[in-house]
């Protein structure tokens, strides 16, 4: 894995991980939960997308939970209801310091709001807000369409940035030149915020041919999708 462990080291004990529709903001709190938990670092993944009906993942919490991951989602009955609903143990997670959380939150500034629940305990303790930005999608494909999505979703939810992640992608169309022209951009919106760029998101396949095209300028998250649509569904 080219995922260097100092990035890793370097996130704060909760990572909260927004992105407008199509970012891939899930796929990406899944995958960073599962890396910090094969590094031994007791991890809680939390589903806070109170938004999107048809990518949250508590569609696939039965499959991360037998990788030994821990999910935190509605369950029961109001496992996939449409009106928002979050679990209590979302709190537990936030105040217990011997756990690392990663919190997938709705990608609009109606999503954010979200976070205004938490946002006198998560203050209490070290976490960051980490944007998720898709740069093949068409509100954040520029750096001025960047900058609007991340003053809204900070304005509504009462917290700043703390890094950008890179995760230019179309899907299963997906190429090396779209990984590596969405991190110009994102790249370039971060020098102007005076943002780090946490990870480059690359698929798993891609991952040798990415890590030798960005050389030492990008630290690597390689991912395994496990979201799909619903009529991509056995």
């Amino acid at each position: 894995m080219i995922f260097v462990v100092g990035a890793m080291l370097n996130l704060k004990r909760i990572t909260i991980l927004t992105g407008n529709l199509g970012s891939g903001k899930t796929e990406v709190a899944i995958n960073l939960a599962l890396s910090l938990m094969r590094m031994g670092k007791r991890t809680a993944l939390a589903d806070l997308d109170v938004i999107n009906p048809y990518f949250r993942m508590r569609l696939v919490k039965k499959i991360l939970e037998n990788s030994g991951l821990e999910v935190v989602a509605q369950g029961g009955d109001l496992a996939f209801a449409d009106l928002p609903s979050l679990s209590p143990a979302v709190k537990g997670v936030i105040e217990n310091s011997e756990v690392n959380g990663v919190f997938d939150v709705g990608g609009d500034d109606v999503g954010a709001r979200v976070l205004g629940i938490y946002r006198d305990s998560l203050f209490k303790t070290q976490f960051q807000m980490l944007f998720v930005i898709n740069t093949c999608r068409p509100f954040t494909r520029s750096p001025e369409g960047i900058i609007k999505y991340i003053n809204s979703i900070q304005t509504a939810s009462g917290i700043m940035a703390g890094g950008l992640v890179s995760n230019a992608n179309l899907g299963m169309e997906t190429g090396l030149d779209t990984i590596l022209e969405g991190f110009e951009i994102v790249s370039g919106v971060a020098g102007i915020l005076k943002l780090p760029v946490v990870f480059t998101v690359v698929e798993d396949h891609l991952e040798k041919e990415a890590g030798k095209a960005l050389g030492g300028e990008a630290e690597i998250l390689p991912i395994h999708r496990f979201m799909s649509s619903p009529w991509q569904s056995d």
